[in-house]
């Protein structure tokens, strides 16, 4: 089983475990996922191998979006002059990046490598928790289905990054008086994003969508743990607190539904919180989670 394999992998590597304690724990306060993993009812080894996947995860799509600011660096560079006063040309040039299947492969390499086994890890101590004699596949269909949908939501993600870029070079060419200004602008911009010091390359766009993806992943494998346990009958929508919960989250608090119905959030419709098949503002840095109902 999963969770054996994990019991396994701590005690040949505890040292490690006491090293990056410190700095999980730093992670997950500054993410504010406090509340969303204590509702997972993990054990101690199970909640440190979550928080080291989601750093593994976090730490991934750090790299992609790197290699996206650099790729980005590179297209300006080779632009003319003239092409780098064209928001119009520099539109094709962010729809050309952000639309790579490229990227697109990394990112679901980078979900298959950490939010996966998150997904699994979830499933399986909920199956668990609910009949200990249940025995819980790794190769179940809903974990690799799981892992696609996550993949289709990449370019929402992206798209508002590229509109964030968009308007950022519109402005600059806005205040460039001439064609040599406006390109040294557009640049300097290009460049500064490039950093993952700001916008859609830092380090804050990393943790947004590192919490997005394992909201999905911890959601979706606790819905497949239930269903699994067979006595499983609802769900409830539990919002995450804070002023920062959107309106159509708050809204849904409290809400029930039988477990293969999905919940009613806005205008979408969400098996889980985090489901990436619902729209992309219902989902992206949602960290809600759901509680089980027996009867």
């Amino acid at each position: 089983m999963f969770r054996s394999s994990l019991s396994d992998y701590c005690e040949k590597d505890q040292l490690r475990w006491a090293l990056m304690c410190e700095a999980c724990w730093e992670l997950i306060v500054k993410a504010d996922d406090d509340e969303f993993l204590d509702s997972l009812e993990l054990t101690y080894v199970e909640r440190k191998l979550l928080e080291e996947l989601y750093k593994q995860g976090e730490d991934r799509i750090v790299e992609i979006l790197e290699l996206q600011g650099e790729a980005l660096q590179e297209a300006i560079a080779e632009l003319s002059e003239e092409s780098l006063g064209d928001i119009g040309e520099l539109g094709k040039v962010m729809i050309a990046l952000h639309t790579s299947e490229v990227f697109g492969d990394l990112f679901e390499q980078a979900v298959q490598d950490a939010f996966e086994p998150l997904f699994n890890l979830a499933g399986e101590s909920e199956l668990l928790e609910l009949d200990d004699e249940k025995v819980w596949s790794t190769k179940n269909k809903a974990a690799k289905k799981f892992v696609k949908e996550i993949r289709s939501l990449v370019p929402d993600m992206n798209q508002s990054s590229t509109d964030t870029l968009l308007r950022s070079f519109e402005k600059a060419i806005d205040e460039g008086n001439t064609p040599s200004e406006r390109a040294l602008l557009v640049q300097g911009i290009s460049a500064i994003a490039a950093t993952g010091e700001d916008g859609p390359f830092s380090m804050v766009r990393a943790q947004r969508v590192s919490r997005t993806m394992s909201t999905a992943a911890a959601n979706g494998g606790k819905l497949e743990g239930w269903k699994q346990s067979e006595i499983a009958k609802g769900k409830k929508w539990r919002s995450a607190a804070g002023s920062r919960t959107r309106k159509t989250h708050r809204k849904a608090n409290g809400q029930v539904v039988d477990l293969d119905k999905p919940f009613k959030v806005g205008k979408s419709k969400l098996m889980y919180p985090g489901d990436p098949s619902g729209e992309a503002k219902e989902i992206i840095n949602c960290r809600c989670t759901m509680q089980l109902v027996l009867d």
